[in-house]
């Protein structure tokens, strides 16, 4: 033993990170070829005693094994990289948790590791890309209003919602897309029957959240700060005042004089200059900031993870008082109360503070398109110009000038459960349950005034204040308080006998919410200095109110089984009620059923086939629902008469009262709707568990859609059915990924892909008899555009005289086909192009390498099959061209142009739904992109520090697409350009370890 000891070379120390830089707990560490072993602590750090010129085995589960060459001269920084999506992950499902390897259902899950790569303030943006069978479609940038547009595998349904359920922490319809980035643990999504366990809202796929748990071992702090710059993605190029004056003078002649289009066009005098309103209105960049902090710990008695987010995002409007700032925090508790009996307690809470011009972003937007170019922001002695009218000056319209506009939205969300083990009774038998009382508070105060703009007389030289005709002083009020409560309590039970393996519980959960509005407004204020409501007059005043509520009841289980991780089934059902169908009706079943086959693990398999690790074979059938319909339908509804012109005489003296009008029809025998869902998938790893890859097909017939007979009612008799359950679609597709890990020495490396293609087909919908064939939706996928086909634009008068035209009809209008061949273009000439601006082929590709303490993530994301409709003129009469529509444009100087002839929104020829303002909308996105370092421990563990990384990244970096020359982002689905653009994003940042 004293020779044994004599060898070694004395104590090694170091710190074991993955590969995103954070200490990691728990890891082994082994002296190679001995059982000399220690783990890291919760800070990552080890310190073991071993021979000289040693060499260290490093392993943690879900990770790659490393091996390094015993260093004692200096702290060890070592970083180790994640396997390929092990077999043994545990995968969060509904109700539960399950491992990979055994899982039956199409499940995939994102890490929160990964989500805090992206630079977006919203959650929901980060997902896109990453997760296959989820399209992601970001539509603005808008600080407090940038969240994306989700649907899991496509449309399944043209009645009622599309949009997946949110699950956080169990709790239903919490909005995770405002949860800070940090707190979360991981992102699951069901996509097929393994859905069907949240019943009659389980149609659309549902998306479980599950945030950070404190662990056992030394309390971590982790602090994280950044600093970002937002930048509009683009902008469209509009024409300058010379330009817009001979535009408009060729729709109508001698609007302006040719004098003064010189003047404009010579640019060398003072007085006639041109304004870019684009350039006025946005500013180049936005400052963003955010700070998290973090504290994690505990004992195997107590743990606890609390956090605390701040963040802060500016506006891209000029001079604006737009702003978003938001508060998160949150305590996840967890106590051993005894030896069988855990509790819970979770409070989460978060401030979302909003301040709006006024104007709405359409409105500012439209103005800034309607703006005379020739007209400047400030006339020559310094005032604020009016605008076209009544002083809608844009640069003014995004600050205070006229008033604001708060929303104020607070979110408090506790929750508490419990485990209790019952081995007294048998092994494996355990009840929980848990129960949240969510609360939103939403209060809105606008304030509206009157501000100074003025009109500018070349002739006179005069000004004119149009202040009195910009606003007038009100004050609106509006109150919103939701409470939701859920009630869950199950029994389970988990036991192994031999190779066999059961899973199975029984629980009831119950859901109810209640929302209240309280609404008031005045206007007429005695002082425009004084925004409370006390002030405003009397007249026209309005206080109203509303109330709604919402409830679902359930009994539900689930039994699992698997002999020897080898062959595993699944069944599970729901007994869902909900209160938006009448109690006779109110009730269903939904069932599932699901298996699998894990072939690598036969006889025959593992000893012929070496290259395959892992090989799956699975299969999934449910029955789902979904009740996302407008309420009481079933009910006879009554609305009051608020038109005095319609008001009642009751009473000898012929007294005025108000009174009620019946507002729907009710639908007795409304249901949800029901949808077979099927799936059938494979799970394969290769190449030393480096490579992995799943595929999944699957179909969904959705039956009972809501909608209308427009086929057994004529429109011209004045009737109207309610909707009924008669409605029926199919949507079928594909998604799969591919992961590789590898390492080359020091250097780790990741290649990742996915993709999804779903299309869907409209099986029934009651369409009118006289809808021509070439209209109809039924057989043809559920999105699609209505347009008028054409053959491009009359180039000559010849070309007009020879075909089929719209009357009035010249040179350089759209040439619009005769589709009905009856000699006359009218609507039913209309076609439909069966795709739209939510893409039925998305995709992603993840990109990752570390190397000593650098590391670099890429996130490609890309979409196909999308049309968007590129119409700004469509807006109205006074919008400024965009620079490629006037240098496109047909004039007889320019017969063979590509774009029709000068038009404005009144236009009848050119100014209507036509493919040929469709444009492809497909693109491969950067969407994110980190580089971090992680600063060896040498450098700050004297400063009592676990760990240094800083990083910096970006968000829609580079987008390859066909839409950059109309100045449009793919994503945009706003056929006039009047909505706020998505932003890029730089972000500078730092994380440190305490």
């Amino acid at each position: 033993m004293a020779g044994w000891a004599q060898s070694r070379s004395g104590p090694v120390k170091g710190i074991i990170r993955n590969d995103k830089g954070e200490p990691v707990a728990g890891a082994t560490i082994q002296e190679k070829g001995t059982t000399n072993t220690v783990s890291s602590g919760a800070d990552g750090q080890f310190s073991i005693t071993v021979a000289s010129k040693a060499a260290l085995l490093i392993s943690f589960t879900g990770f790659s094994p490393l091996e390094v060459k015993a260093d004692g001269t200096q702290p060890m920084n070592l970083v180790i990289s994640p396997e390929a999506r092990s077999m043994n992950e545990v995968v969060v499902v509904g109700y539960g948790s399950q491992k990979k390897a055994t899982l039956t259902g199409a499940v995939a899950s994102v890490k929160g590791t990964d989500l805090v790569q992206s630079s977006s303030a919203n959650v929901s943006n980060a997902i896109a890309g990453r997760v296959p069978g989820v399209i992601a479609n970001n539509r603005s940038g808008r600080p407090g209003d940038d969240a994306s547009t989700l649907l899991i595998r496509g449309f399944n349904s043209f009645g009622g919602g599309t949009a997946p359920l949110i699950v956080v922490d169990g709790i239903p319809d919490r909005d995770f897309s405002r949860i800070n980035p940090s707190d979360i643990e991981n992102i699951t999504v069901l996509k097929d029957a393994s859905a069907a366990i949240y019943g009659v809202r389980s149609a659309n796929g549902v998306i479980l959240v599950t945030t950070k748990r404190g662990k056992s071992g030394k309390a971590t702090i982790q602090y994280d700060g950044s600093y970002g710059i937002q930048q509009l993605t683009r902008l469209p190029e509009t024409v300058n005042a010379w330009q817009y004056m001979t535009y408009y003078n060729e729709i109508n002649p001698n609007t302006y004089a040719t004098e003064e289009i010189e003047k404009y066009k010579a640019g060398n005098d003072p007085n006639y200059t041109s304004t870019d309103w684009y350039n006025e209105v946005f500013r180049k960049s936005a400052p963003q900031t955010a700070h998290s902090l973090s504290v994690n710990g505990g004992n195997e008695n107590v743990r606890y993870y609390f956090s605390g987010q701040y963040l802060d995002q500016s506006s891209n409007f000029r001079n604006s008082i737009e702003h978003y700032k938001q508060f998160n925090i949150r305590s996840n508790i967890d106590a051993r109360i005894s030896k069988n009996l855990k509790v819970n307690l979770d409070i989460a809470f978060r401030n979302e503070t909003r301040n709006y011009p006024t104007y709405g972003v359409n409105s500012i937007l439209h103005e800034t398109r309607s703006l005379y170019p020739f007209v400047p922001v400030y006339w020559p002695n310094g005032s604020l110009s009016a605008g076209v009218a009544n002083g809608r000056n844009p640069v003014i319209l995004v600050t205070d000038a006229p008033g604001y506009d708060k929303p104020r939205n607070y979110i408090l969300n506790p929750q508490a459960g419990f485990e209790w083990q019952l081995p007294f009774i048998t092994q494996g038998l355990s009840v929980s349950g848990y129960a949240s009382y969510d609360v939103n508070y939403r209060t809105e105060k606008i304030f509206t005034k009157p501000w100074d703009a003025y009109s500018y007389n070349k002739t006179t030289d005069t000004y004119s204040n149009q202040k009195s005709s910009t606003a007038q002083t009100s004050i609106t009020q509006d109150e919103r308080f939701t409470t939701a409560s859920t009630y869950f309590i199950k029994m389970a039970y988990d036991r192994q006998f031999g190779q066999h393996n059961f899973n199975a519980f029984v629980g009831y959960e119950q859901t109810n919410s209640n929302y209240s509005q309280t609404y008031a407004f005045r206007k007429n204020l005695l002082s425009e200095q004084i925004d409370q409501i006390f002030t405003g007059s009397a007249e026209g005043q309005l206080a109203t109110g509303a109330a709604a509520q919402d409830g679902r009841a359930s009994v539900l289980g689930r039994l699992a089984y698997n002999y020897a991780n080898k062959y595993m089934a699944e069944v599970s059902f729901r007994y869902n009620g909900s209160f938006n169908f009448p109690e006779e009706n109110r009730w269903g079943m939904f069932p599932a059923v699901s298996a699998g086959w894990r072939i690598s693990e036969e006889k025959f398999f593992r000893d012929n086939i070496r290259f395959i690790n892992q090989l799956k074979l699975r299969g999934s059938w449910g029955k789902m629902g979904s009740d996302a319909v407008a309420q009481y339908l079933f009910l006879t509804r009554y609305q009051l008469v608020t038109n005095k012109n319609y008001y009642t005489y009751f009473g000898d003296d012929y007294a005025l009262a108000s009174s009620i009008n019946l507002s729907s029809t009710p639908n007795t025998n409304i249901t949800w709707e029901t949808q077979d869902t099927r799936n059938i998938g494979l799970d394969a790893t290769f190449l030393n568990n480096k490579l992995n890859f799943s595929i999944d097909y699957f179909r969904y017939l959705r039956e009972d859609i809501l909608a209308q007979r427009s086929a057994s009612i004529p429109l011209y008799t004045g009737m109207s059915l309610p909707a009924e359950n008669i409605g029926k679609s199919l949507n079928r597709g594909v998604d799969l990924s591919l992961v590789y890990n590898n390492r080359a020495g020091a250097f780790s490396y990741s290649i990742g892909g996915n993709m999804t293609y779903a299309k869907s087909k409209v099986l029934f919908r009651d369409e009118a008899a006289n809808v021509p064939e070439w209209q109809k939706s039924e057989g043809y996928p559920i999105d699609s555009w209505l347009v008028y086909e054409t053959n491009g634009i009359y180039h000559t008068q010849k070309e007009v005289d020879e075909s089929v035209h719209l009357p009035g009809a010249t040179p350089g209008d759209l040439h619009i086909k005769d589709i009905d061949g009856n000699g006359v273009i009218t609507s039913n000439d209309r076609v439909r192009k069966y795709e739209s601006a939510t893409p039925k082929l998305v995709y992603g590709l993840t990109l990752a390498g570390a190397y000593k303490g650098f590391a670099l993530n890429m996130l490609f994301s890309g979409q196909a099959m999308a049309k968007q409709m590129i119409l700004s003129q469509m807006q109205g009469s006074l919008i400024a061209p965009p620079q490629w529509l006037y240098d496109g444009r047909w004039t007889e100087q320019t017969p063979d142009a590509q774009y029709p002839r000068a038009f404005n929104s009144n236009d009848t020829y050119n100014s209507i739904y036509a493919d040929f303002w469709l444009r492809n909308a497909a693109f491969l996105r950067l969407k994110s992109v980190e580089l971090s370092y992680s600063v060896p421990a040498k450098v700050y563990s004297r400063a009592g520090l676990n760990n240094l990384r800083v990083y910096v990244s970006g968000f829609n970096l580079l987008s390859f697409d066909k839409m950059k020359q109309y100045g449009v982002d793919p994503e945009t689905n706003n056929i006039t350009g009047v909505n706020y653009p998505q932003t890029r994003m730089f972000r500078f940042g730092i994380n440190v370890g305490l």
